[in-house]
């Protein structure tokens, strides 16, 4: 009891501390005239759960127009935070091409100190001095096919008040949807926080537009991203859903297995194809099989395989780093470099 009533009390202190920094970056931000939208954690603890100490933040997420990322960086630098390049060769154009966000810190040798692939717990709440931020231009990696349109997002955007201060925030509908996108194309689900925020942001709103948020889910082919989410979070979290929507949601039956697969994730830790693939960063034939059956759309899957062919990765510069420097012959290259990827990995399966 000791261990755990120290490390609320130093999370409450660190999302506290979240919060101040974020006021501060949004208040410079809207001096430069740049439109900026704070999501994920600490806000979304604090619209989910009402109080930001419910939930455990590790950093600062804010979202912005693709045409506004440079000025935005050239914002962040100016509050003392450093572009954390995924890779030190790869950026401007070329990053905002086939990424979705940059990650910045207030101490990159902390930062570099602690990164690891998952949180590992306890975190050090008291002493991170990472005061790590994600900008995001987008909500998937470049070889998803949803979400890229993002002007009827910004039209329905709502202001409310964080410690006094109005605050741009996304709708309730594109909030939960956005909650499910992350958990799907960013994490496959592998934790169980990420039902736990669907399912909390549906029981503590309930003047949330149902309709709305099918529809819209629809039209940015994202229905089977919502229907998974909303099924984890009723036979997870033991939400209930409106009758009324149940029928209009994806009813594939291999929705249905990779719900049932999901579910085994978590309470049992089984792994299987679907669930590694996701979390792999070089594209391996079951990422990529993934990406495709998430997207119900078959113009998305078709896109989607057209951005695998085309659009470089950062791991195409680390094969040929002493090309690093022109960033643009990658575009020519990466359809190879796939191919080598694709051999390697099966090579290794055999081995």
């Amino acid at each position: 009891m000791e261990r755990l009533r120290t490390d609320f009390e130093s999370n409450a202190q660190h999302n506290a501390m979240l919060i101040r920094e974020l006021l501060t970056v949004l208040e410079r931000f809207n001096r430069e005239g740049i439109p900026i939208i704070p999501y994920k954690d600490p806000l979304s603890a604090r619209n989910a759960y009402g109080n930001v100490a419910l939930r455990v933040c590790t950093d600062l997420d804010v979202f912005v127009r693709e045409g506004d990322v440079a000025r935005a960086t050239e914002v962040l630098r100016t509050q003392g935070y450093t572009l954390m390049l995924r890779i030190d060769a790869i950026g401007d154009e070329l990053e905002v091409a086939v990424e979705y966000h940059s990650i910045f810190a207030k101490d990159p040798a902390s930062y570099y100190r602690t990164f690891t692939p998952d949180l590992v717990w306890p975190f050090d709440f008291a002493n991170d001095r990472t005061r790590k931020l994600e900008l995001h231009w987008g909500f998937v990696p470049g070889r998803w096919s949803v979400t890229r349109n993002n002007d009827a997002l910004w039209a329905r955007t709502r202001k409310v008040p964080v410690d006094g201060t109005d605050v741009l925030s996304f709708s309730l509908e594109d909030n939960l949807l956005l909650a499910c996108i992350h958990g799907a194309a960013i994490h496959g689900w592998l934790f169980w926080e990420l039902v736990e925020d669907v399912a909390t942001l549906i029981t503590s709103h309930i003047d949330l537009n149902w309709d709305q948020l099918v529809t819209i889910a629809r039209q940015r082919g994202c229905l089977r991203i919502l229907t998974v989410g909303l099924l984890l979070a009723n036979e997870v979290a033991g939400v209930p859903l409106p009758e009324d929507i149940k029928p209009r949601l994806d009813h594939d039956p291999r929705t249905r297995a990779y719900v049932e697969s999901v579910i085994a994730q978590i309470f049992f830790h089984r792994d299987d194809t679907w669930r590694w693939g996701i979390m792999a960063m070089n594209l391996p034939p079951a990422d990529f099989r993934y990406v495709v059956f998430m997207q119900e759309r078959v113009r998305d899957k078709c896109l989607s395989l057209l951005r695998v062919v085309i659009l470089p990765v950062p791991s195409d510069i680390e094969m040929l780093p002493s090309l690093a420097s022109r960033k643009r012959i990658f575009y020519l290259l990466h359809p190879a470099l796939t191919v080598v990827r694709v051999l390697k990995y099966r090579l290794k399966l055999r081995a």
